[in-house]
């Protein structure tokens, strides 16, 4: 299993545009096979968080292939992007929180 997470920023200006687009992503991605979760959500005026939850690296790796992606990407390009921290990290196993 494959978690990636981390942050983007965009000038407050474009948080409104920032959205349409990770909600455009977020419901794009999750019809993909081997995506369990992807979320973004805003933390602050310009400020997001992600969550993507793979089943696999591979499929990780096939989103960027897809068209939606390449949209996504354009859009963040238009919107001034001011930067970005994010982190893959690799599962081996999952268990329940409590009990």
């Amino acid at each position: 299993m494959i978690v990636v997470a981390g942050s983007v920023s965009v000038p407050t200006e474009n948080t409104e545009a920032f959205m349409a687009a990770a909600a455009d992503i977020s419901a794009a991605s999750r019809t993909l096979e081997g995506n369990i979760d992807y979320c973004i959500s805003m933390q602050a005026p310009g400020v997001f968080r992600f969550l993507e939850i793979w089943e696999t690296e591979e499929a990780m790796m096939a989103q960027f292939a897809a068209p939606h992606f390449g949209a996504f990407q354009a859009a963040v390009g238009e919107l001034g992007m001011a930067g970005m921290d994010g982190k893959k990290y690799e599962i081996s196993s999952v268990s329940p929180l409590f009990g």
